[in-house]
């Protein structure tokens, strides 16, 4: 099968980000930054990520068929100064084709040792020391995006390190074999003291510890991301531009098309998605995007999948947190039932919850005024007392003098 090639946007610019209206004009020409424009061919034997091949690794050691792992060759081997144009929605998530050659570009930095050591234990530990400054300078040098992308972009390379890392493990990792022969099935796009020192923390009691936790963590997940490469916010953006009215559409709607299979006879027996699309069926309410809001506390996907793990939104990618989503709520609220005057959830209620939490904090600052205030005036009147108590001493002493 033939893919359709893609006409993707680049540019020669000498800025460091996009500026909003750059990134998200459908005219880009207009930028002052733009100097010229280029078209590149998205084909199949450029731009699609090659994984390295890890299937045919015996158990034993004995046959591995090894790639490099650079890939995207189109994109690494740009002219100088070239750079591809990729758009973000108000999230900071790419959106676009170029957000997804973007997001493929960002797997092939995450395989590679001297960005992103696989000795390091933690991806908080590569970021240090300038990691990050580092990863976000290569990244800059073949796109340009607005700079709010750039927690997402560093969020993605964690991700798919982390995900490189427990790939090799396992293709090549066998707890029964010795150091010594782990340390021989080393692939050539590894290198070499880095896959020693990864050996050695999967030997480990502490690595034995943290994968038995992640296996646990691993098997309580209810849902997995079923979009290929998709990410939600292209998918999202994707629905959006289909609309007629082009509307951001809900969450609900988002995650039912990521989700849905052709084959009807899957679908019915997924029961998330059946209970979602009848959920929505009866209560259509709680699935709509009307006040501008595309997800809340007790909307559709929330009924249906319940909680979120701290920190994550259900159907909004990576990124988006819950005060980022549903708005922050006071802490002197959070234990107040707040509805509607019918007893429904609404949509618009997180935006009240920030309307109060801005009028409590200006409240706040005017009292920090009033008391700084005070505290000069309080100033001025030690100053007086200290001038009374010199010309009493001063009068004093010209009395004794005389």
């Amino acid at each position: 099968m033939v893919r359709k090639s893609k006409r993707l946007n680049v540019v020669q610019s000498r800025a460091q980000y996009a500026n909003g209206d750059f990134a998200n004009s459908e005219q880009s020409r207009s930028s002052r930054e733009l100097l010229e424009t280029h078209e590149l061919e998205d084909n199949e034997d450029h731009l699609t990520e090659r994984d390295d091949n890890l299937d045919n690794m015996t158990g034993d050691g004995k046959a591995v068929d090894k790639r490099g792992a650079h890939s995207l060759p189109a994109v690494w081997n740009m002219p100088d100064g070239a750079r591809i144009v990729v758009k973000c929605n108000n999230l900071g998530q790419p959106i676009g084709d170029e957000g997804g050659v973007l997001g493929k570009f960002l797997g092939t930095i995450a395989r590679l040792g001297g960005y992103c050591p696989l000795d390091k234990k933690d991806w908080r530990n590569v970021k240090k020391d300038g990691g990050a400054d580092t990863i976000l300078q290569c990244v800059q040098t073949k796109f340009l995006y607005p700079a709010k992308c750039d927690k997402w972009i560093l969020k993605t390379i964690g991700r798919d390190w982390r995900k490189f890392k427990a790939g090799l493990k396992k293709e090549f990792f066998n707890a029964k074999k010795k150091r010594k022969a782990l340390y021989k099935l080393c692939p050539e796009y590894v290198d070499n003291d880095q896959w020693r020192e990864l050996v050695n923390y999967w030997k480990s009691k502490e690595g034995r510890a943290v994968s038995e936790k992640n296996k646990i963590s691993r098997a309580s997940v209810k849902t997995s991301h079923t979009a290929s490469t998709k990410s939600y916010a292209r998918w999202a953006e994707d629905l959006r531009q289909d609309d007629p009215e082009k509307k951001q559409p809900h969450r609900a709607k988002v995650y039912l098309a990521t989700h849905r299979k052709k084959d009807e006879e899957r679908n019915k027996h997924v029961a998330d998605l059946a209970d979602l699309e009848k959920l929505i069926h009866n209560e259509p309410e709680l699935a709509q995007s009307d006040h501008g809001k595309v997800a809340w506390k007790g909307d559709a996907l929330h009924t249906i999948l319940g909680e979120e793990k701290t920190g994550q939104v259900h159907g909004m990618g990576l990124l988006p947190v819950p005060n980022q989503v549903y708005g922050r709520l006071p802490r002197y609220l959070k234990n107040i039932n707040m509805t509607t005057t019918n007893g429904s959830s609404h949509a618009g209620e997180s935006d009240v919850m920030e309307e109060i939490a801005k009028l409590k904090r200006r409240i706040e600052e005017q009292d920090q005024r009033i008391e700084e205030q005070d505290q000069i005036i309080e100033g001025f009147r030690n100053q007086d007392e200290v001038c009374g108590l010199i010309k009493i001493a001063m009068l004093i002493l010209f009395l004794t003098l005389t």
